[in-house]
């Protein structure tokens, strides 16, 4: 059963949008983009998403193994105003 390996937190796919956020949230912080906590924490999450989000379109893609989360780790550091900007 996966819900009961210890080691299963570990994979890629729980890793990446975690320390996305994390970084996503030390980088309002740090930058002091976001006046308001709640939205410090809604860009992290979002930020989070989009690095979940953009490891499954790479995988998608072709790239195999943990590289993809390497490079959707960075789509998710850049953040959501980049992102947006980019898009449009």
């Amino acid at each position: 059963m996966p819900w009961k390996d210890s080691h299963n937190w570990l994979s890629a796919e729980i890793m990446a949008p975690l320390l996305s956020f994390v970084l996503a949230f030390l980088r309002t912080i740090y930058q002091d983009q976001e006046p308001r906590w709640a939205r410090r924490l809604l860009e992290s999450a979002i930020c989070g998403l989009i690095t979940l989000s953009s490891g499954f379109l790479i995988n998608a893609i072709g790239v195999h193994g943990d590289w993809k989360y390497a490079g959707a780790g960075g789509i998710g550091f850049l953040g959501t105003e980049y992102i947006r900007t980019v898009a449009t």
